[in-house]
């Protein structure tokens, strides 16, 4: 772990804050600070331009960098297409973007059964009409309709992915419990627990920014993470596969 302080790479683990985020303390400048994503190395960019190039910035200065070069990494990560699978995960979080009539508003994931990111939606409302979105988004990414998805029990995305992903695409909905299902001559445990865990990852970076002003700031924001998460964050990629004598025979009615 580098310091943000001082980049030294004498850094150990020293417990956790409050919400369980790992700490650490340089052995070099004593310091302790917490790994909390991308946005939380802002003040070792500052560090390193100043030390290396003696250009001084603010956090601030860095954040506008990334706001004003967004839209171009979006782009440019468009043309560089992902080999998503064909099962889709999708499932919602709750986050601060102000403004919002409820107290929270809704992060919602797409990802596949890779722990790729198909896409993202923030929203003020958790209802069909967004989780429409969301899928829309999905498949415009992807360029191609899954054969399943697996949701929780929000009622809003049966109706979605009949209407956006069309009658061939199986909905699966497995919140707490897996579910077996046959595909591909194969038995599968679907659960949302996959999505539930692609959603740890924003969920550390959410906590050190602590919400948003604006609801199109945080699309930009989130799709700037997913870029992130996509292409240079290391994350879990197999499907989880059971034999054929685990699970009963899941009849489709």
């Amino acid at each position: 772990m580098t310091c943000p302080y001082c980049s030294s790479l004498l850094a150990v683990k020293n417990g956790h804050d409050k919400k369980g985020v790992q700490r650490f303390k340089c052995k070099v400048c004593k310091r302790r600070f917490c790994e909390k994503g991308i946005f939380a190395r802002h003040r070792g960019v500052t560090v390193n331009l100043k030390r290396f190039r003696g250009i001084i910035v603010t956090n601030v200065t860095i954040y506008n960098w990334i706001i004003k070069f967004s839209h171009k990494l979006i782009e440019i990560a468009k043309r560089k297409q992902i080999n998503f699978t064909k099962i889709f995960h999708v499932d919602e979080k709750f986050i601060h973007v102000r403004g919002s009539k409820d107290p929270h508003a809704y992060l919602w994931i797409v990802s596949d059964s890779n722990s790729n990111i198909v896409s993202t939606h923030v929203s003020f409302a958790r209802d069909k009409a967004n989780a429409k979105i969301v899928l829309r988004k999905a498949r415009e990414r992807a360029g191609f309709n899954p054969d399943i998805l697996v949701s929780d029990g929000l009622q809003g995305y049966k109706s979605a992915c009949s209407w956006i992903f069309g009658r061939k695409c199986k909905h699966v909905e497995a919140h707490f419990e897996g579910k077996g299902v046959i595909y591909l001559g194969k038995r599968l445990i679907l659960s949302n627990n996959r999505a539930e865990r692609v959603n740890e990852f924003p969920a550390l970076w959410l906590h050190s920014v602590r919400g948003f002003k604006r609801l199109d700031r945080a699309n930009l924001l989130i799709e700037f993470f997913t870029i992130y998460y996509n292409y240079l964050m290391p994350h879990e990629k197999k499907e989880i596969k059971i034999e054929w004598d685990q699970v009963p025979v899941i009849v489709n009615s």
